[in-house]
């Protein structure tokens, strides 16, 4: 099966991304160098050579190797099941998406919805524009020169699960122990966030600034709790400016986020958001 290479190529460029080198992938297309939005394969038989790049791309390279934020995978013949299922498993923590025996214009069609997913899910990036893909990669060309960053803050209520993973000596007090929590709200999820117990008089604090990673949550308790949520741009990728965008999105509209200990099975913090504060 081939690909429409000179239409997505007409597309994408038109719409500010570049062909850009990318080993594991037929081609690949993004707004910065070695940062691929889009990674394509196609295989013109049962997808077993597609599949095994693919599980090459995102199981057998290095974590600071980026992955594309969008795969998609053309087959000729339908896929063999037991490779599909593994797939589909590998689907569930990256947006890959397997068009088998693909239909006219339905490769084009996959990559203008995942180009308009995206610049839906980063509009705050992009502008109020016309032209919101070039817009988001201009403003993502300037990432490392210009530190931008988008703050949320949450006045929350704030039921509390079990903090005994904070405590020393039988008393929470602030110290330099991390747990890798995993933050949920609605369909968004944010794993392996490092929370530090930085404060107990005259109010608890959790922060977790002390990683240096991109996104940064801020939860202070007291009479009048809140949370902070932060997206350092200077310090992530595109993967990582989705994640949040879509957590915050998530955060709006359901009006709650819970802190979950994924070790224990325990919730550690649940969060009513009461009013946002833009």
């Amino acid at each position: 099966m081939t690909l429409p290479v000179d239409e997505i190529s007409d597309y994408l460029t038109s719409n500010g991304l570049e062909l850009i080198p990318f080993q594991g992938a037929d081609s690949a297309y993004g707004y910065r160098e070695n940062e691929p939005v889009f990674a394509f394969i196609a295989d013109q038989g049962d997808g077993s050579m597609a599949f095994h790049k693919a599980m090459n791309l995102y199981w057998a390279t290095a974590e600071y190797i980026s992955k594309p934020w969008c795969l998609i995978m053309v087959t000729g013949t339908p896929m063999m099941p037991h490779n599909r299922q593994m797939l589909n498993n590998l689907s569930t923590q990256y947006n890959i998406r397997l068009i088998e025996e693909p239909r006219k214009d339905e490769v084009m069609a996959e990559v203008r919805s995942q180009l308009d997913n995206i610049t839906s899910i980063m509009h705050r990036y992009a502008g109020d524009v016309s032209d919101q893909s070039a817009s988001l990669g201009r403003s993502m060309r300037l990432w490392k020169a210009e530190k931008p960053f988008l703050e949320d803050v949450f006045p929350v209520e704030v039921n509390l699960g079990n903090l005994f993973i904070y405590e020393e000596n039988g008393r929470l007090a602030p110290n330099r122990t991390t747990v890798p929590l995993t933050a949920v709200s609605g369909d968004a999820m944010i794993e392996g966030i490092l929370p530090r117990l930085v404060q107990t008089e005259p109010n608890l604090v959790f922060f977790t600034e002390h990683r240096n990673l991109p996104i940064v949550f801020k939860l202070e308790l007291g009479e009048d709790p809140k949370l902070t949520v932060r997206f350092e741009a200077d310090k992530g990728n595109l993967i990582e400016a989705t994640s949040f965008e879509s957590l915050v999105t998530a955060i709006k509209s359901t009006g709650e986020i819970l802190f979950d200990n994924p070790n224990s099975g325990e919730r550690v913090f649940d969060l009513m958001v009461k009013r946002h504060v833009e």
